[in-house]
């Protein structure tokens, strides 16, 4: 019990930056540590007002295999995606209560560094090449997609390979990463080493234990 507090308290370090992620970590917590009926039902009534992801992907990482031509085209971002990694840990955390408050504190965050809403594309080229534009920014490099994962690499002596979940359903697609990964993603596509938001976003998603975080596209 000890150590499922302690981690908890690490996530309320991260989201207490916001007013409005404070608040509903308060109802969450007493959930997750026993609190009182009462937080179950505005649990399931947050849920109800409409997560995200939770009618595409179910707030869990992806499993079924993606085919590499599937992806061909271009994407804009939505929104940022966070997912469990277990279903186990989905019903015990709270499930889209988690994920919203988690959505909204990382989206504070990614707008600094240009991830908003159609300002952000990524190209597939369907075999091995992609192009991410930041708003008047880009970056180029290769991609292989192997079952649920795709490893992304942008061109670049110092870059290195990055490894994350790939889900897939109509037009929607949702890449998540672990923490670390996640922070290293993101410093190779904007290169921006050292950025004290880049280091927030690190900080935000290594308090997440046993969820990924990343992003949502729409095809164009």
């Amino acid at each position: 019990m000890k150590k499922l507090s302690l981690k908890w308290i690490v996530v309320c370090c991260g989201l207490l930056f916001t007013t409005t992620a404070s608040a509903q970590l308060g109802n969450l917590l007493k959930n997750v540590l026993g609190g009182n009926k009462g937080t179950e039902t505005q649990q399931t009534e947050t849920e109800e007002k409409g997560n995200v992801l939770g009618s595409i992907f179910q707030n869990l990482i992806g499993t079924a295999k993606v085919e590499n031509s599937s992806l061909k085209g271009d994407w804009t971002y939505e929104s940022p995606a966070v997912v469990f990694e277990s279903s186990n840990l989905l019903k015990k955390a709270g499930g889209s209560l988690m994920t919203n408050t988690a959505e909204k504190t990382l989206q504070k965050y990614l707008a600094k560094i240009g991830f908003e809403e159609g300002k952000v594309d990524i190209s597939f080229d369907g075999d091995s090449t992609y192009t991410m534009t930041i708003g008047s920014r880009n970056s180029t490099g290769t991609y292989t997609v192997q079952d649920n994962e795709i490893t992304l690499k942008r061109k670049g002596l110092l870059s290195r390979p990055v490894t994350a979940n790939l889900a897939l359903k109509g037009n929607e697609m949702q890449i998540t990463f672990k923490a670390d990964k996640l922070l290293d993603f993101l410093t190779n596509i904007t290169t921006m080493t050292g950025n004290s938001t880049l280091n927030m976003i690190g900080n935000i998603a290594s308090g997440y234990d046993g969820m990924q975080l990343g992003f949502q596209f729409k095809k164009k």
